[in-house]
């Protein structure tokens, strides 16, 4: 299968479900103004589209664009406690075929002994379904967007009552700064994230050795030294910093 980056063709009622999902971790900031999940969603919904072809290739495997947009929403609950991440995709494989679950399977997901697997191909618009794999015994398979909202998802509403950060008494259980239309519209991405650029390299001047490559530096103050490599013939001196002048 050839990606390409951009948008995933995911069906809006997952990314409806997925929307509501991700800004209800808004409400751990009344818990704590740094939580860490409140944090996670203020992240683009992107998913590496290099790492895709890899997991893909190491399980001759064809996953779907709705799990895909899943798996790019990195979800903190999901993450956390379904352990359903792209990198984890090939571990709960492998630990679920260990165990006898059949190799048609591809475990995206799981929680102590129960592993959540998809079909090993999916045509890249097909359908998908998610069945619970456990006790050698793979269930009848579930939407993904059903699964979502009546397992993970109703799984992280009961913890936001017993936190009391919902009502569900209430006209409005939710306040209106932790649903889905208080944030950016949700799209999920395939991505190639661009390699960081390399530290600018310091360049010196010294009167006898000419220009250098500033490897380290050394105090501070008038007893600074930089470590320079000045090439050959003179290679690596340490020199005070004075003796030295910056290039641009």
């Amino acid at each position: 299968m050839t990606r390409t980056e951009g948008p995933i063709a995911a069906p809006d009622a997952l990314l409806t479900t997925l929307a509501e999902y991700r800004q209800l971790h808004v409400l751990f900031a009344a818990v704590d103004p740094r939580h860490e999940w409140a944090q996670r969603i203020a992240g683009p919904p992107e998913l590496d589209l290099d790492a895709v072809a890899q997991v893909e290739r190491d399980l001759e495997a064809e996953l779907s664009d709705a799990l895909l947009a899943v798996l790019a929403c990195q979800v903190p609950h999901l993450e956390d406690h379904y352990e359903m991440t792209l990198h984890q995709i090939a571990a709960h494989t492998e630990a679920a075929w260990s165990r006898g679950c059949p190799r048609d399977q591809v475990a995206v997901a799981r929680t102590q002994g129960v592993f959540y697997c998809v079909p090993r191909r999916m045509r890249q618009w097909a359908s998908t379904a998610i069945a619970a794999w456990a006790d050698r015994t793979l269930e009848l398979p579930r939407a993904l967007e059903k699964w979502l909202a009546d397992g993970p998802m109703d799984g992280l509403w009961d913890m936001l009552c017993e936190l009391d950060l919902v009502d569900p008494d209430a006209r409005e259980p939710v306040p209106s700064h932790a649903r889905p239309d208080a944030a950016p519209a949700l799209v999920p991405r395939l991505v190639r994230p661009v390699a960081p650029a390399a530290a600018a390299v310091r360049r010196v001047q010294h009167p006898k050795f000419g220009t250098g490559r500033v490897l380290q530096e050394l105090g501070d103050g008038d007893a600074r030294k930089l470590v320079v490599d000045f090439g050959a013939p003179h290679g690596v001196r340490t020199l005070l910093a004075r003796f030295v002048s910056e290039l641009p």
